[in-house]
């Protein structure tokens, strides 16, 4: 029993556990790949590229395009949900999510929380995946994410303004991601964070 109780890492918990996730407010969230393997695209480094061409030099794969345009839709699904500052990159995706204010009554639908829209965005990805590999009679059976992520509530404009900093400079830092699997010392563990000192 006790090997197999340790067959998965121990994760860390990231969420209060008294905070009400469906609350309005400004979330920054990091979700990562199984394993944390390269599947959503490629980043090839150019010295002296500089941001924007080096954000451009991210080569999203078909899974990446299609996580690319599920993040994207959320807004659709959700009404009182708006979307800010996000990457991919080839083994994460870093976003910052807003929560609005809806109507409190009591027949009012509940507000979704953060792992509700997470939750749903991963499966419709997974699903829309899977669905594509069968349409091209691809037998690439795979997991593709991991089964938590990382969120922060991000309290004022010094912490937005900084983690919006973060979000456009992750491409250009790359090599020294702790995401990147090819950096020394790399942690695949479920229990890393975002990557960001707050």
């Amino acid at each position: 029993m006790a090997k197999i109780m340790n067959k998965y890492p121990k994760r860390k918990p990231t969420r209060l556990k008294e905070y009400d996730y469906s609350n309005s407010g400004w979330y920054f969230v990091t979700i990562c790949s199984y394993n944390r393997s390269n599947i959503f695209g490629e980043y090839k480094n150019i010295v002296g590229a500089g941001l924007v061409s080096a954000r451009n030099n991210i080569n999203l794969s078909t899974i990446g395009q299609i996580i690319d345009n599920r993040w994207n839709d959320i807004p659709n699904q959700y009404e009182n949900v708006a979307l800010d500052q996000y990457i991919i990159m080839p083994n994460h995706i870093h976003g910052i999510m807003i929560i609005n204010n809806i109507d409190k009554r009591e027949e009012a639908s509940p507000s979704p929380t953060i792992s509700d829209i997470i939750c749903s965005f991963k499966s419709k990805s997974t699903m829309e995946y899977l669905n594509y590999l069968k349409r091209n009679n691809i037998h690439m059976p795979m997991h593709i994410w991991q089964r938590s992520f990382y969120d922060h509530i991000i309290q004022n404009n010094k912490s937005l303004h900084k983690i919006r900093e973060y979000i456009v400079n992750n491409p250009a830092t790359w090599d020294n991601d702790e995401h990147n699997p090819d950096k020394k010392g790399h942690n695949k563990s479920e229990g890393a964070g975002s990557g960001l000192n707050y």
